[in-house]
């Protein structure tokens, strides 16, 4: 009875404090907000909303008698996102023959061989032992390198791998436009080269084999040989070498290729590929850089602008540092040998 009566005195007390407060400061919040908005400018605004630009029309230009418009002006290089000036290189590269293949020697999904002798030749996952092989490195991958800081890369590296190399770099499209718009390239082209081979193997997700390996991130919706974070952050790193000169390439380079490396391992440790499409990446990256890029005319031209943005003095000195512990990189899969330490072609 008296719980009943308490209940329903608190309830009631409490439900009209606030809902009186709330429909106050509403109400009066509103009214103020509508009233001064609809009272017209007010210290240089407008009457007709937030965001709205002080000017109607053509900005008055009242102590100038003519118009001076300049002639001859043509947008600056400068000005153009990194991304879609990319597309220029894309587009040239587009029309080599990079997917010219010796029909005698391709068998879809099995082997693929260029009129020129380049082959990708993945081990068969059809054999149970490869799949074991296969599977077992991302098993001890899973159980070991798994840690806090891999797992911020994993994340922030799958949509976002180029904040890595800007970091690296120190580049901004402000400081070195032309090095971005090369190194975008490498993310453009490796895509384009990446889906026609995925397409091509058509193989499946480590997950799809073994769903119990729990990837860090979803799987993604296209087939998983070659790896495409791996040929395309091997390609921009070797497209960067081509910027840098040479006491630059010398001091840097190994940390160029370290991140390349990095970015496509860590998509192993997520479970999302196996080695055999990480090695092929970087085949396929290594064999368009020495085989094409180098000869497109649109790299050759930022090539030569990206030069005059490195332009350093002083000179070089090799310290061996003990407390680094040396890099290393894993063997070859797919056919094709790949150096870690190949200088980009001249």
């Amino acid at each position: 009875m008296f719980g009943f009566f308490n209940g329903g005195m608190n309830g009631g007390m409490n439900g009209g404090m606030n809902g009186g407060m709330n429909g106050g400061m509403n109400g009066g919040m509103n009214g103020g907000m509508n009233g001064g908005m609809a009272a017209g400018p007010s210290s240089g605004a407008t009457g007709s909303g937030a965001g709205t630009l002080p000017f109607d029309g053509v900005l008055p230009l009242t102590n100038i008698d003519t118009a001076k418009v300049p002639h001859g002006m043509t947008f600056p290089k400068s000005s153009w996102s990194p991304d879609l000036r990319a597309q220029l290189i894309l587009g040239e590269f587009g029309s080599t023959n990079w997917r010219s293949h010796d029909e005698t020697k391709t068998d879809p999904g099995e082997v693929w061989t260029h009129v020129d002798g380049f082959t990708i030749a993945p081990p068969s996952l059809d054999h149970l032992d490869n799949v074991e092989a296969e599977l077992a490195n991302l098993l001890e991958r899973r159980s070991f390198d798994r840690n806090g800081p891999r797992m911020g890369e994993i994340a922030h590296q799958a949509d976002h791998s180029m904040d890595y190399w800007t970091n690296l770099l120190s580049l901004t499209p402000a400081n070195k436009p032309a090095t971005m718009a090369l190194m975008s390239s490498g993310f453009a082209i490796g895509q384009m080269v990446g889906m026609y081979f995925k397409d091509f193997f058509a193989r499946a997700r480590p997950a799809h084999l073994f769903p119990a390996l729990m990837t860090v991130l979803p799987t993604p919706n296209h087939p998983t040989f070659p790896s495409n974070h791996a040929l395309q952050n091997e390609l921009v790193g070797l497209l960067a070498l081509r910027c840098l000169p040479d006491c630059l390439k010398d001091a840097y380079g190994d940390a160029i290729r370290s991140l390349g490396y990095r970015i496509g391992e860590n998509r192993e440790i997520a479970g999302l590929h196996f080695t055999q499409d990480s090695d092929a990446g970087r085949a396929v990256a290594h064999w368009l850089n020495d085989t094409y890029l180098g000869n497109l005319g649109t790299v050759q031209t930022l090539v030569a602008q990206a030069q005059e943005e490195w332009q350093v003095d002083g000179h070089q000195e090799v310290h061996n540092l003990p407390y680094l512990s040396p890099v290393t990189y894993s063997g070859t899969a797919s056919g094709a040998a790949v150096d870690p330490a190949l200088e980009p072609a001249e």
